[in-house]
C-alpha cells in the first residue's frame, strides 16, 4: 500500500496532458504575417495536387512533428521547406491556441515573414496568396453544422454494452467555419486556427 501511496504522491504538481494524444497526429504551422505599405497581410498556401491529403485546399505552412522536435522547431522547419525561405526570415510573435480533436493536435505560431519573394516548393504547394489581416478581423465567418457519426467495425463487441446494437450513440455536431475572399475559400482547421488567432487582439 505504501508503495502505491508513494506513486500517487509523486503525481503532485503534474501538468495535465490530453487523453488519446498518443493516437493523434502532431503537427505545427506558421501563421505568416507580412508587413506591407497597405497594411498587414496573411500568407496562405494552396496545397499541390501531388500531395496525398487535401490537394487544392488552402492552408498555412506546416506539417508533422519529427521525433525530438519542439512544436516551434517543426513550424519553422516546415515553413522553410515549403516557402523556400531561411529561418531568419521568420520572427515568432507568439504561440496561438492549440487545435485538438480525436485525430490531430496542431500547434500554431504567428510569425512576421520578411524578405519573402513569393517562392515555394512545387512538390507541396501549387501557389501562394495573401489576404489583408483586417479582412479576418472585420468578417464573421460563415458557420455550418457537420454531423459526425460513429461507424463501428464488424467485430465491435456490442454484447459488452447495455442496449447492444440498439445503443443510442450520440451524434457529434462540429461547427465548420468558412471565409470567402475574392473567390478563395478558407475553411476547416485553417479557418479555425485563423479565427482563434484574430480573437487574441
Amino acid at each position: 500500500m505504501s508503495g502505491l501511496t508513494d506513486s500517487i504522491e509523486k503525481l503532485r504538481g503534474r501538468k495535465a496532458g490530453l487523453i488519446l494524444q498518443e493516437h493523434c497526429k502532431k503537427a505545427a504551422v506558421i501563421i505568416p504575417l507580412i508587413k506591407a505599405d497597405d497594411g498587414i497581410k496573411v500568407l496562405f498556401e494552396v496545397r499541390s495536387g501531388r500531395v496525398g491529403r487535401q490537394p487544392g485546399d488552402v492552408c498555412f505552412p506546416g506539417g508533422k512533428m519529427k521525433e525530438g522536435e519542439s512544436p516551434e522547431e517543426t513550424a519553422v522547419r516546415e515553413a522553410c521547406e515549403e516557402l523556400l525561405i531561411k529561418p531568419q526570415q521568420l520572427e515568432i510573435v507568439c504561440a496561438s491556441d492549440i487545435f485538438h480533436n480525436s485525430n490531430n493536435t496542431i500547434y500554431p505560431f504567428a510569425a512576421w515573414l520578411s524578405g519573402y519573394d513569393g517562392s515555394f516548393s512545387e512538390s507541396e504547394v501549387s501557389e501562394v496568396f495573401t489576404v489583408p489581416l483586417d479582412f479576418f478581423r472585420e468578417t464573421t465567418p460563415l458557420i455550418y453544422d457537420a454531423e459526425m457519426r460513429m461507424v463501428k467495425k464488424g467485430d465491435f463487441p456490442y454484447h459488452l454494452i447495455v442496449g447492444g446494437e440498439n445503443y443510442k450513440w450520440p451524434v457529434r455536431i462540429d461547427k465548420e467555419l468558412f471565409y470567402d475572399y475574392n473567390g478563395r475559400t478558407i475553411w476547416g482547421i485553417t479557418a479555425r486556427i485563423l479565427n482563434s488567432f484574430v480573437k487574441l487582439f
